[in-house]
């Protein structure tokens, strides 16, 4: 039964969406998580997100990086996050993050150094598939990260399924105007089998009222209308555990097309 649902959803891929999409596949993306006090929300906002903007331009007019976002994190995974904002550097080659080799020491360090906020945590992740309206020339207004803790041996069967199952719902769900994009993300460092999770998947909204906790089974259906649902999730969970979800809104950015 399986095998046939990747066989009905293969063809999904196909769909007119892919002729208006791109890809930011390879990508490397440095995610920094920023633990901001209730005291300094207001100068962090107005007065050390512009430096952090002006920084990260200078380094993406200089070719380095792709593009740079920074988020509130609007609701949390659990109650026991030592974070409430987080920083996404996206770069074509990871060398961008070679501060000690490039002579280009981030901001984002100097500054919880100088003790504007806790620089609670650095990750290294690499984008394994994604995709994206064309249309969208900057970050959209929210981000849905799901985290993933991969059983060991079955990361290629995960990404299978990323890629032949899911990903067509999320073009249904992009046709229908609900999604701006989608984007499969694996770990790089650190990592480890204590580390928590080894793989991420992050869901792009203009709304809220759009964001959806997983597939319902009208969205399934409408791609395989005779599929076994239980058979289907059951496959899923046997690969992965989701470990946590958690949306962020976007409060600034630097890309090649910026518009805000």
């Amino acid at each position: 039964m399986v095998a046939r649902i990747l066989k009905l959803t293969l063809a999904a891929v196909l769909l007119p969406l892919l002729l208006h999409s791109q890809s930011t596949q390879g990508v490397y993306l440095k995610i920094d998580y920023l633990d901001v006090d209730h005291t300094q929300l207001t100068e962090f906002k107005d007065r050390i997100v512009p430096q952090l903007k002006d920084h990260k331009n200078e380094r993406l007019s200089s070719g380095h990086i792709n593009s740079w976002t920074v988020y509130r994190v609007l609701y949390s995974g659990s109650g026991s996050m030592n974070y409430n904002y987080v920083s996404i550097t996206a770069a074509s080659s990871i060398d961008a993050f070679d501060e000690p080799n490039n002579n280009e020491p981030d901001q984002i360090l100097n500054f919880s150094e100088r003790d504007m906020y806790k620089l609670a945590g650095s990750e290294l992740w690499r984008v394994r598939n994604s995709l994206v309206h064309e249309m969208i020339q900057e970050p959209s207004n929210f981000l849905m990260m799901d985290y993933m803790a991969v059983r060991l041996g079955r990361e290629l069967e995960y990404q299978m399924l990323e890629d032949e199952v899911a990903k067509p719902l999320h073009e249904q769900r992009m046709e229908r105007g609900n999604m701006e994009g989608w984007e499969m993300y694996q770990l790089i460092t650190p990592g480890g089998i204590d580390y928590g999770y080894n793989f991420a998947t992050g869901n792009y909204f203009s709304n809220l009222k759009h964001i959806e906790f997983g597939f319902n089974e009208e969205l399934i259906r409408s791609q395989n209308p005779n599929v076994n649902l239980m058979e289907f999730f059951e496959h899923i969970w046997s690969t992965r555990d989701l470990v946590r979800s958690e949306i962020w809104q976007r409060i600034g950015f630097v890309a090649a097309h910026e518009g805000s």
